[in-house]
Parts: structure tokens; sequence; C-alpha cells
């Protein structure tokens, strides 16, 4: 798997994160599965596919709890995606898991609200320390 770290995420700054690293990943071959408490959340404008609980990516074995969908993250649905997770706070509360992959390869995983949370080769270091002086996360760690 091309996880190579977490993040300890503050969790007052969720939606700053999320937009960090969407904003990073986003491309033709970036893909957003998410799953979500309940399907209030209108995904309809980007064309979400429904997944179940099974992960979609060849990496992860994952089986979640929650209604999931899949997303292209593409640079137009980002700007589409980020206004309705930042809507009532729904980031931090309707949403209880996430993956992106992008170039084949999984890059960003959320899990349990973002309680756990993972990171691949395409998160710099140097993104990590801004998000770090900035708050957006408390840590990181490198096993």
């Amino acid at each position: 798997m091309s996880l190579k770290g977490e993040i300890q995420a503050n969790h007052d700054m969720l939606e700053d994160l999320f937009e960090a690293v969407v904003m990073t990943l986003a491309g033709e071959s970036s893909q957003l599965a998410v799953w979500v408490l309940d399907d209030q959340l209108n995904f309809s404008q980007m064309k979400a596919r429904r997944i179940g609980a099974f992960s979609p990516f060849s990496e992860s074995k994952s089986i979640l709890a929650g209604s999931g969908l899949l997303i292209k993250l593409t640079r137009e649905n980002v700007q589409k995606i980020l206004p309705l997770f930042r809507e009532n706070d729904y980031l931090g509360y309707q949403i209880l898991h996430l993956q992106i992959e992008s170039q084949g390869s999984l890059q960003f995983a959320a899990y349990d609200h973002f309680c756990v949370v993972f990171f691949g080769e395409q998160i710099s270091l140097e993104m990590l320390e801004r998000l770090k002086q900035r708050d957006i996360i408390q840590d990181y760690s490198i096993p």
C-alpha cells in the first residue's frame, strides 16, 4: 500500500485539511470514495456512483460503515465538493470515512470522522509542515 504516514488532524480545521488535500490530489486520474451517515448530501452534480461498503480501490481491503459513493476528483468536481462539505459542518459529522486514490494508488484515507488519517507519497512533507504551522493538523508521523 502506498500510504506512508499518519496525520493527527485538528478537528476544528477539518475543512481546511480536506481542501488542502483535494486541491493537491485533484486530477483526471483521481477519485474520491466517501462513506456518509445518510443520504442527505446531494452529490448528483458530481455524477457520484454508489459503491456500498467495500472500498473501490485495489490497494484497500476496507469494508466500511455507511453509504459509499465514488466521485471523480476533477478540479471541476472539487469546486462543487468543497462548499457541499463545508455546509453545516458535514465534514465532521455526516462524512464517516473517505479515501482518495490518485494515479492508481491510495494517497489519503480518513476513518471514523477523521480520528484516524493516513497519507501517501503525493502529500509532501513540506505541505504537512505548512499545515502544522497553520494549526490545520496537530502533527504527523512516518513510521
